[in-house]
Parts: C-alpha cells; sequence; structure tokens
C-alpha cells in the first residue's frame, strides 16, 4: 500500500496562522493512507485500537449512490486496516465481504487474554443478529469465521427490535459486555463468559422519548465500571439534553452515586434517560447530541459534544447552517460546561445535526481534536487556498489557564475534507489518530474518504 506522505511541522503553534501560510493540502504530522475507501459511525467503540505495536481500524466500503449501481468490486465490504509503527507496513483484510455500504456496519474490537482479537459488528437495523469473528493469535489479519448471535423480537422493520453499534467491555470477573441498541429500538446488551466464543442476551435497559432512540457514548475505567453519556432521541426529533450515568455490580447510578435501579435482565425496563443526571439543558436553539466521552486520571468523565444553534428545520430544511462545539467535565464540584469552538454546518442535507465530529485525547483531558468547515474561534467559512472551495479541517485544540481555548490547524488548505477523527487509547507519549479524508456525501451507501492515519509525536 502506498504511504502518502504530508508536511512535517517541527512545533505547534500558539495561535493559528492565516490561510496562506499553509501549503496546500497542509497535516502537522506524517500522514498515512491505510485503506483507499472507508468510513464509520460514531456509535460504537473501540473502532480503533494500538496493540503490539500496530493500529488496528475498521471501516466499510461504499463507492457509487448504492449496491446495485457500485462500480467497486468490494461494494459493502467490512475492512481492516493494520499499520505496523514500526516497519511501516500497511495491510488490509475483509472481516465480511457485501455486508452492506452503510457506516453503522462498522466493527468495535476487544484484544482477549489469549492474544486473539474479537471484532463484533453488525447491518444497520437490517437483522436481529450481530455478527462476530475471532483471530488467530496476535495476528489481525487472520479471522476464524463469522459468527452471529440473534437479539429478541420480532424481525419485521417496523417492529423496531433489529440491531446495531456494537460496544465493548470486560469487567474484572471476565464477564465481557457488548451494549448495542436492538429490541424496542433501545439501549440493550449482550454478555459473554468466554472472552466472545459465544454470547446470551443480557437485556433492554434503558428508554427514551419513543420518537426514535436514545443515542449513547460509553467509557470503561478498566476496573468495573462502565459511565455513559445519553439523549433522549435522535437531535431531528427532540431538542434533546445531555444525562450521565454509570453501570457498576450490574446496577446503574447517577452522577452522584445514586442508585437508580438494577440492570434489567430482560426486555422490559422501567428506567429512562431522564432518570439520570442531567448536566445539559437542550432548547430549540441548542439541540445536543454527544460526539465523544473519556475518562481522567481521576475516572471522572468529560466530553465532547455539539448543538445545533438555529433550529431543527422541517422540509425545506432550514436548520444545521451553524453548529457549536461544545466541551463538559465532571469535576470534585460538579459538572461543568462551555462552548468552545464553531463547528460549521451540517455534514449533509438532511441530517442538520450531523457535524464533522471530533476526538478527545483519552491522556490530556486538556486536548482535543474537531473537524469543522469554519474557523474554530471566529466561525469565518474555511476556504481552501488548494482548490477555492470550503473544506473541513483538523484543529487541535487545548484548554489553558482559565479554561480558554486555543485552536492550532492541524490540517489546513486541504483539496477533500477530513472528517470524523478517532484518537485510541495509547500507553504511549505519542498520539495516533485516524480519520476519514476525502468527499462523505450520506451514512447510508456513499463516501468516496479514505482511511487516514497520523502518529503525532511528543510536544517538547
Amino acid at each position: 500500500m502506498k504511504r502518502l506522505i504530508g508536511v512535517l511541522a517541527v512545533a505547534w503553534l500558539s495561535t493559528a496562522a492565516a490561510p496562506d501560510d499553509y501549503p496546500a493540502n497542509y497535516v502537522a504530522a506524517t500522514l498515512v493512507q491505510l485503506n483507499d475507501n472507508g468510513a464509520w459511525s460514531w456509535f460504537m467503540d473501540p473502532r480503533v485500537i494500538v496493540n503490539e505495536g500496530k493500529l488496528i481500524i475498521g471501516s466499510v466500503r461504499a463507492v457509487g449512490s448504492n449496491e446495485a449501481n457500485s462500480s467497486d468490486p468490494r461494494w459493502g465490504n467490512v475492512e481492516i486496516s493494520v499499520y505496523d509503527l514500526e516497519n511501516g507496513t500497511i495491510r488490509n483484510v475483509v472481516l465480511h465481504p457485501h455486508l452492506e455500504q452503510d457506516d453503522h456496519d462498522a466493527p468495535a474490537f476487544f484484544v482477549r487474554p489469549d492474544g486473539r482479537y474479537l471484532a463484533v459488528y453488525s447491518k444497520h437495523a437490517k437483522e436481529r443478529r450481530m455478527y462476530y469473528r475471532i483471530s488467530e493469535p496476535h495476528n489481525p489479519l487472520a479471522w476464524g469465521p463469522a459468527m452471529a448471535v440473534e437479539t429478541p423480537g420480532e424481525e419485521a422493520a417496523w417492529a423496531g427490535n433489529n440491531a446495531t453499534y456494537a460496544n465493548l467491555f470486560r469487567m474484572p470477573n471476565g464477564r465481557l459486555y457488548n451494549f448495542i441498541r436492538a429490541f424496542h429500538h433501545d439501549p440493550n446488551y449482550m454478555f459473554s463468559d468466554d472472552d466472545g466464543d459465544t454470547w446470551k442476551y443480557g437485556g433492554r435497559w434503558l428508554y427514551g422519548k419513543g420518537g426514535y432512540s436514545p443515542y449513547l457514548k460509553f467509557a470503561d475505567d478498566g476496573k468495573g465500571t462502565i459511565h455513559f453519556v445519553a439523549t433522549e432521541d435522535h437531535p431531528r426529533n427532540f431538542d434533546n439534553s445531555l444525562y450521565h450515568g454509570y453501570v457498576r455490580d450490574g446496577a446503574m447510578f447517577k452522577t452522584d452515586g445514586t442508585r437508580v435501579g438494577a440492570l434489567s435482565t430482560s426486555t422490559e425496563t422501567s428506567f429512562a434517560t431522564w432518570d439520570f443526571t442531567k448536566f445539559f439543558q437542550g432548547t430549540p436553539d441548542a439541540v445536543a447530541w454527544m460526539v465523544d466521552v473519556e475518562l481522567d486520571s481521576s475516572d471522572r468523565p468529560y466530553v465532547l459534544f455539539s448543538t445545533q444553534r438555529d433550529g431543527r428545520g422541517l422540509p425545506p430544511r432550514q436548520g444545521g447552517m451553524d453548529l457549536r462545539y461544545h466541551y463538559a467535565r465532571l469535576d470534585a464540584t460538579g459538572w461543568h460546561h462551555e462552548e468552545i469552538a464553531y463547528a460549521g454546518r451540517r455534514l449533509y442535507s438532511f441530517e442538520d445535526d450531523y457535524s464533522g465530529l471530533g476526538a478527545l485525547d483519552p491522556n490530556n483531558p486538556n486536548v482535543l481534536y474537531i473537524s469543522t468547515d469554519a474557523d474554530p474561534a471566529t466561525g469565518t467559512p474555511l476556504v481552501s487556498t488548494a482548490d477555492k472551495k470550503r473544506h473541513y479541517e483538523l484543529y487541535r485544540g487545548e484548554r489553558g489557564a482559565g479554561g480558554k481555548w486555543t485552536w492550532t490547524p492541524f490540517t489546513r488548505n486541504s483539496a477533500v475534507d477530513n472528517l470524523r477523527p478517532v484518537i485510541p487509547k495509547w500507553n504511549d507519549r505519542r498520539t495516533a489518530i485516524a480519520w476519514m479524508r476525502g468527499s462523505y456525501v450520506h451514512n447510508q451507501g456513499e463516501w468516496y474518504s479514505a482511511v487516514v492515519a497520523a502518529i503525532i509525536p511528543p510536544r517538547s
């Protein structure tokens, strides 16, 4: 696989320079192309891992407006890219051929104690099943057969019981959880007591407003607690607020430790997202959607989320032209949040709330990366000198004393968009970042984005 070399940055800038100060297709670290086409949604994790000196990322191929007219013989493949960080080799393997052209089909990964990798994935609410495969020991390029486990309910699309979104967490007692969306279009879970060899359905444990589904992001402390951030619904249906809670020892709790109830072990649940701790109040001019959540060294969550500032437009859509990024953090005194950056415009026309997304640095709560087609500090459109068009660029944000954020271009003057960055956990002074670089049309069937990554050296 050919490596694409970006521009090397000698040092981070403390303030953003003028656009003409950056060359065309500037990247602040060495850019490596891992796959020529691929995309992912952001509600399955971990989507990217670093293990045994290799960066491993899953993605879905989609060239052409749908599977019937795709010109790509690899249409709809779920694929895994493996980048050897020491020797620079890049290899790709098909995890599931021709599953469907939908970015929700990207896998979540887990490294088993025996050195094998587990990948869990699904179609986008088309089936009542989650697929999984297990690799050969220490080899993310060689996989055993695809297996599947079914979730409860009728499979008809109208029933709303089909599955999507894998999120994998292993408890100290060895139980492996997979938090998914399934029965009644709500948060459900499955579990395995043999590191993913076999699975059982656990229960439906949360519900939202009922218009579509609550959306959740998770963070695991590795010691038996799974934190979650949740909305009431999809933001196209409701002026979402954001809530925090956690799961521990089979029970659910608010931020302050108040027990809400036991984790359901059936398809029935008595608990809603608003039974947990609200840390952001949504309004028609601040419709919230979470982007990323991590835990600091004290196992307290910090959150990146977006808001739509110009209302939920009805057809023909009028909203989504002014999105903003916010940062929230739990400390000893409670939750605090602040608006931190302009997120630019909606990513495509029929989803007003979809931003370019961002990623928190899991090793530094004061650092994050965002994708935006507006200057983060001023909101000025980012028009590239490379092609005179407006593009999404990546910016590094750092929170300084007094809560002041400094924004430094990580990409600039690009001839393509830079979208959906992901930063995996990694016990290293360097930072690994992966993102989608290219054109993204919509989530169900068409994108022309490459899967790329960069290894960012530690700051001096």
